[in-house]
């Protein structure tokens, strides 16, 4: 896998890499895996719902999942919708923060689904 390229596709590919123990062959089967995840449709579920609890629990597993394959930059915008959503929620605030969650889960979709 090009490092440039997930660099450029907000990947940490060595990061990522260390986080399984130097073998780049079993992160890049999870990465390939990562596309198959159904996580993010939950997310997408529950906040067209309007469902805060739902949405809360799918952005934090998929908060969780991202971090352990180093999808830095979706990662980050993770955190923060995750954080909006946490306790009561801000379902205001998270609705604005979700345009940017959906797009860099595309993106990095359309990434990964280019590398096999």
């Amino acid at each position: 896998m090009d490092r440039q390229a997930c660099r450029d596709a907000g990947i940490n590919y060595e990061e990522g890499v260390a986080r399984f123990v130097g073998n780049a062959e079993m992160y890049e089967r999870f990465l390939g895996e990562f596309v198959n995840d159904g996580t993010f449709a939950e997310l997408e579920t529950a906040m067209k719902a309007g469902n805060v609890k739902d949405a809360f629990a799918a952005a934090h597993t998929l908060k969780g999942l991202t971090g352990n394959l180093s999808l830095d930059a979706l990662y980050k915008k993770l955190v923060v919708l995750t954080d909006s959503l946490r306790g009561e929620g801000d379902l205001a605030l998270a609705k604005t923060l979700y345009p940017g969650v959906e797009r860099e889960y595309r993106a990095v979709l359309a990434f990964l689904s280019s590398q096999k």
